[in-house]
């Protein structure tokens, strides 16, 4: 979507919300996920307390750059008409980095989920009674262990490659001028140190190490490291045969029959400025 788009979709946000208020999430998904956080079905409209909750869809623009952006125009264009919020997944950052962008007295509006991904919210509502015994949730984690240091090395690499412009295939963009053969060559020679110098296996054992530290510290702690979706689309799934969409809404209806979970009932409280 380009800006005059994104515009006219704001603006369509903005009449549907009887307070002028909207949350962005990343993904259309996320929506049920959320209500169920503030202990509710997903209610007709996703009107809460008349603020409208937006989940963003595949191909209309959706992720963290999708959110930030509609936020930003948003907060430009109606700075004095309406108030737009966006919470975006945690992503690997660490447990304190994330509090200063989620408790108070941060302001937003730009929140970060203090966790991987709203998934990870759903498991501290605890494990589904109609499942059956509950796992042992730090064996669990450290199962998991392998699969979050591969992909936090996996992650630090591509940030090298993102830097030397060959981490996904580049093409010419109208309107700049085209790329030179020894301008590339040269920043490729500058980046080659930097990718020899890295010990991938050292780099995994001590990404492994990093997590046991974090799972230490406590729960709450490895979650921001623990991609959430593992526990639907792999953990919940072995366990109960069922689908993946069918243990989410499962596990969904579990949030809800707890009330929700504090943390985020608090941040509604603070930033609505009512009760869920």
């Amino acid at each position: 979507m380009n800006d005059k788009d994104l515009l006219n979709s704001i603006v369509d946000d903005l009449q549907k919300s009887p307070a002028k208020t909207v949350i962005y999430l990343e993904g259309k998904t996320d929506v049920d996920i959320f209500f169920s956080l503030l202990g509710y079905s997903r209610p007709p409209g996703d009107i809460h307390q008349n603020v409208l909750i937006r989940g963003l869809q595949e191909g209309f623009g959706s992720g963290s750059e999708a959110v930030c952006r509609r936020v930003e125009l948003a907060s430009a264009k109606f700075s004095n008409g309406g108030r737009f919020f966006g919470i975006l997944d945690g992503d690997g950052v660490m447990l304190d980095d994330l509090k200063k962008k989620f408790d108070a007295p941060f302001p937003g509006p730009l929140f970060y989920w203090k966790a991987y991904c709203i998934e990870n919210l759903l498991q501290k509502t605890g494990w589904p009674s109609i499942w059956a015994a509950a796992p042992d949730w730090k064996k669990v984690f450290r199962d998991y262990a392998p699969y979050v240091a591969l992909n936090r090395v996996h992650r630090n690499f591509t940030q090298i490659l993102n830097k030397l412009n060959i981490a996904h295939y580049i093409n010419p963009v109208a309107g700049q001028p085209l790329l030179k053969a020894s301008s590339i060559s040269k920043k490729l020679k500058q980046g080659k140190n930097e990718i020899l110098q890295r010990d991938v296996q050292q780099d995994f054992r001590n990404e492994v190490a990093s997590f046991e530290k974090a799972l230490n510290q406590g729960v709450d702690a490895a979650h921001c490291l623990l991609n959430g979706k593992w526990a639907i689309s792999h953990l919940a799934v072995t366990k109960t045969r069922k689908s993946s969409d069918e243990c989410r809404k499962e596990w969904i209806k579990h949030a809800i029959a707890q009330g929700g979970v504090p943390e985020v009932k608090d941040w509604w409280a603070r930033i609505i400025g009512r009760k869920p």
